[in-house]
């Protein structure tokens, strides 16, 4: 059978116009295609250059600290204004190109830039308790706004720097130690920031306190829970030691802080000195290592003494020299013999006697891996196995001090001393006869150290300075 046709000639005329219609439109597309093309090469040239810009602007902020505005529009003549927000230019994605069946290509649309922030600044933290109080400023607990996550704050006036460049030193050791070291028994830092008045260290809030704090409570620590913690301060120190080459030079109670699960951590790192030699007479009276005091060159062998020291206190209730004032404690530690209390061991005799060697040849040296080796096998830690406490297991090795921490907010495992105070900071401008110091300082030898920029000549920034080397975020 031939196949029928059935012809519907409206139809066919129909879609004979239809064609001539789509064909016109068809060309004019392709006309437009050619402008817009054009017009996106012009475009893309000013992308282009809008980018470079911004990356013009990421070169001059370099250095962890920028400058708010234009490159060649920003403030003063022979200082830059110097301000501690880091913004960086990423590409949120890439250009595409799409097509047709015909094969048309279609405008691509161009690569937007998205401007996001990498650090916090000082008003996303709520301030909430004083944790500590020192000559060098206060520790605040902190809680960010948004995460509601809590951190120990150390702040410390700018003004107290520049009238004494030591406090910046020690500062910037802190921060530039921490910034590398990382370790479960050493706190650790998230943030360096500044503002017009302070510097802040955002480190590990350490809910379980003191070491101090649970030493008073105990009065003694038994051999089976100090051993705990004395080997936690060996794991530290040896990590420093070997993988850091940092001397610590401050071990002391107060700065040996427990976490919510009762692990021991180190914290500040003021006096720590990056190095391998040492002969400037910095640390504790009461835990400072003989060699020091005299004023000698030392090593990393004056902190096995300190670890002797705190060991001694934790055992028996005090250090083992005291006296009514520093140059009477550091006397009795280079001139008497240690006494020991009846009450102690022959073993814990025996592991002190060890560290607090007066003479450091004969000190044990626990940073030698064969000499640690030995020493793990002490009887003095017979209650620890050395690879549960390096990897914490805490099911098999659990801290002897479980801190009880309710609410963490209430900071109930710090001195009421401290969490009593008032948060409210006290106003400590920096006055216009501080930039004489200022300018004093940068033609001298503390101008290698403290690396500061002034704001703009024209008064239009409030009186500060900028610590162009300090500003530092961990990006977790």
């Amino acid at each position: 059978m031939e196949d029928v046709f059935t012809f519907d000639e409206e139809a066919i005329s129909s879609n004979l116009t239809e064609k001539l219609r789509l064909e016109e439109n068809f060309e004019n597309i392709q006309s437009n295609i050619k402008d817009k093309n054009f017009e996106i090469e012009n475009n893309n040239d000013l992308i282009e250059n809008e980018i470079n810009e911004i990356h013009h602007f990421k070169k001059f902020r370099s250095n962890s600290v920028i400058s708010v505005g234009h490159i060649d529009n920003r403030l003063g003549t022979s200082y830059e204004v110097k301000f501690d927000e880091v913004y960086e230019a990423e590409p949120e994605s890439e250009s595409r190109t799409n097509s047709t069946n015909n094969n048309i290509n279609l405008i691509t649309p161009p690569q937007s830039i998205k401007i996001s922030k990498l650090k916090p600044v000082i008003d996303d933290f709520q301030p909430i308790k004083v944790l500590g109080k020192g000559s060098f400023g206060k520790v605040i607990l902190v809680k960010h706004k948004l995460t509601g996550k809590l951190y120990a704050q150390k702040q410390l006036k700018k003004v107290t720097m520049i009238v004494n460049t030591k406090n910046y030193e020690r500062t910037l050791t802190e921060r530039t130690i921490l910034e590398k070291v990382t370790h479960p028994n050493i706190v650790k830092l998230y943030y360096a920031l500044q503002d017009f008045e302070k510097v802040y260290l955002f480190l590990e809030y350490l809910e379980g306190g003191e070491l101090f704090f649970h030493l008073t409570q105990e009065r003694i620590m038994s051999e089976k829970i100090a051993c705990f913690y004395i080997a936690e301060m060996i794991l530290a120190l040896r990590h420093l030691h070997i993988n850091a080459g940092v001397i610590y030079r401050d071990l002391k109670p107060e700065n040996c802080l427990l976490n919510r699960k009762g692990h021991l951590v180190l914290t500040d790192f003021g006096l720590s000195k990056v190095s391998n030699k040492c002969n400037s007479m910095d640390g504790t009276a009461q835990y400072i290592a003989p060699e020091v005091i005299k004023g000698e060159t030392y090593d990393s062998k004056c902190d096995w003494w300190s670890l002797g020291a705190v060991s001694f206190d934790m055992l028996t209730g005090q250090p083992p020299f005291t006296g009514n004032n520093n140059k009477r404690i550091m006397e009795k530690v280079i001139t008497q013999k240690i006494t020991y209390p009846f009450y102690l061991s022959q073993i814990a005799k025996d592991f002190l006697n060890k560290c607090l060697n007066k003479n450091v040849n004969k000190r044990i040296n626990i940073d030698d891996n064969d000499v640690f080796n030995k020493l793990k096998q002490h009887q003095f830690f017979r209650y620890i196995n050395w690879k549960y406490l390096i990897d914490q297991n805490d099911k098999l090795q659990p801290p002897p001090i479980i801190p009880i921490v309710v609410n963490p907010e209430q900071a109930e495992n710090f001195d009421d001393e401290f969490t009593s105070l008032d948060i409210t900071p006290p106003h400590s401008p920096i006055t216009k006869m501080m930039y004489q110091n200022i300018e004093e300082s940068r033609s001298n030898s503390t101008s290698s150290i403290i690396k500061i920029q002034k704001p703009d000549q024209n008064g239009e920034v409030q009186e500060s300075v900028y610590f162009t080397d300090f500003s530092f975020s961990r990006h977790t």
